[in-house]
Parts: structure tokens; sequence; C-alpha cells
């Protein structure tokens, strides 16, 4: 079963579909953790001030939009919020037109989302479905997901509607500012002639199935051959020094005159244990 990563409907003329939205990927590249050489524990980002010299929390944190002179703009949570709210209050992938595939150049594909229909909502998303079929045809939609307005298509495929985000024209780069392009290089009509016979010798079907993560198997080889050999760690320095900062809190919320000085601002965090009467 495909875990749901959004709700809401397909509106278009009169018609509201309630659908779910469910990630068409699942990346399989071997993920990797960077840690240190020494005790092998993990090593976690931390929120550093450069000005305070000390690490930050995440209440005392802001977003900001940083202006061509180098200054920024201070943006408080409730003010994007305010901006946000009636864009991610409407729920709906709203249909504007209908397009042939072959209209829509590949660059402005993103990521696949499959579609499935509420329990109220089969008649309707199968008719949609059926319609888009018969017309050969895709719909070009506007939606608000993950907290960014897209363009979105969608499609049938393999008896099911698809979505697909799309970006924006003006977020994508022109072929004219590739370096190096010229259409004025002599070009040998004999070189040529060869290159496209042999685009003919391998022109095939697309086959998805033949096409292999060669490199990524091989890495996993890596790793059950040391995992089998017995070359693992645990890393426990990690989870000892979780202990000891636990027993310090466990410390200060006891008594707070056991917490030692430090040379930097103590970070504003408190303990949520309290002593038992």
């Amino acid at each position: 079963m495909l875990h749901t990563a959004w709700k809401g409907k397909i509106s278009f003329g009169l018609i509201d579909i309630p659908i779910k939205l469910h990630g068409a990927i699942e990346e399989k590249d071997v993920k990797l953790r960077t840690l240190h050489s020494v005790c092998h524990t993990p090593i976690h980002q931390e929120k550093h001030c450069q000005t305070c010299g000390r690490e930050v929390e995440s209440d005392e944190l802001v977003k900001g939009y940083e202006t061509a002179t180098g200054q920024f703009v201070v943006l408080l949570q409730k003010e994007i919020d305010r901006v946000k709210e009636p864009f991610a209050a409407n729920k709906a992938v709203e249909l504007l037109h209908f397009v042939s595939l072959d209209d829509i150049d590949p660059l402005f594909f993103d990521k696949p989302y499959y579609i499935s229909p509420g329990e109220t909502s089969l008649k309707a998303y199968y008719t949609l479905l059926n319609a888009l079929e018969i017309t050969n045809k895709i719909g070009i939609a506007n939606v608000f997901l993950y907290s960014k307005q897209q363009i979105a298509m969608i499609r049938s495929v393999g008896g099911s509607l698809v979505l697909h985000t799309m970006h924006f024209e003006e977020e994508l780069r022109s072929a004219t500012d590739v370096p190096n392009l010229s259409r004025d290089s002599d070009i040998n009509e004999s070189d040529t002639q060869v290159t496209v016979e042999l685009i003919d010798k391998l022109s095939t079907s697309f086959n998805p199935s033949i096409y292999k993560n060669n490199y990524r198997d091989a890495l996993q080889n890596v790793i059950q051959q040391k995992i089998n050999q017995g070359e693992v760690t645990k890393g426990s320095e990690n989870e000892e020094r979780d202990i000891r900062h636990l027993m310090e809190m466990l410390k200060v919320s006891i008594d707070p005159s056991t917490l030692q000085p430090t040379t930097s601002t103590p970070k504003k965090k408190t303990s949520s244990l309290k002593k038992k009467a």
C-alpha cells in the first residue's frame, strides 16, 4: 500500500474529484552517513552563530531574504504564514487546459505522483481517466503542494491517473546560455551519415527493465562483504554522550547549582523532567 503524500481534489468546470497523491518514485541509492573516523560516531550539523560564537536553539531562528547588496530582509513566520494561508487552504488541483503531451518539452518535468480516488469519487475518477485516453490529451493544472505553488500535468498511465509536477518557464535556463555552442563549425557529411547509421542500428523500443544501476549494486556488494566479514561498528560513543547529557539535565532539574560554569553563553534550554515527590 502506497503512503499518502497529500489529500485534496481535482477541480475542473463544475466537477470536484476527491483524491490522494502517492509518491511514484522510491529512491534506491545507497545512503551513506558521515562518521568521525576516530570513534565512528555519526556527525550532526549544529546551528552555530559565528557572530555570537555559540550554538543557537530552534526558537532563535528566523527566515531572511538576502538582497543584492548583501543585506537581509527578516520575515517572521507569522508573516510567511499570512501569505501562504490562502494558497495552502485551497486543496485543489485546478485543471486549466488540456494539451497534447508531445507539446511539452521533458525539461519541464519534475516529480511524478500516482493519484488514487476517494471512496465516493470512483465514477468521476474513471470518467476523467477514460476521457483523457480517448482524446489523447493531458491536463495542465495549478496546485499548491508542499508550501510551493506549482504547475502540474495529469495524464493516464497504466489504468491510473498520474500527476507530474512541472517547472515554471522562468525556472528553465536557456540553451543559448550553454558555452561553446556554435552551428558554424564545419560538419563532415560522411561523419553525420555514419552517426545516423549507428543510431539506426541501436534503435529499439524503450524497455526500462534492461537498464540497471551497476554502481549501486557494486557498492552494495562491498558493504555486504564487510558485513559478512564482521567489519561493522556500533559507534557507541554517541550513545554514551547522550546518556551523559541526560544525566546532566537530570541533575540540573533537581538542583540548578550543579550546572557547571562554561566559558560560552549557556543555551536557552530546560529539561522537561521534574523531581518526583
